[in-house]
């Protein structure tokens, strides 16, 4: 049963995680005015932090997805 459960978690995550790298870099191509496709979108070491690049401009995103809904957010300060 703990096998299953986790099993089940960890293919939650992996779709989600995919999710948050969609919606971090649209919200990077509009936040930098830029393509999104000529962005370079690196996923952190901390769980929904993104570092983005691109246009002559980089930054660093939180995204999450709650009940379904996912955004990202341009970090201040980073």
């Amino acid at each position: 049963m703990r096998i299953a459960m986790t099993f089940a978690l960890a293919l939650a995550l992996s779709g989600c995680a995919g999710k948050l790298d969609k919606v971090t870099r649209t919200q990077a191509a509009k936040d930098f005015n830029c393509a999104d496709d000529q962005l370079t979108v690196t996923r952190d070491e901390v769980y929904g932090k993104y570092r983005v690049s691109g246009c002559a401009q980089k930054g660093v995103y939180s995204a999450q997805c709650l009940m379904g809904n996912c955004s990202a957010e341009r970090l201040k300060g980073e």
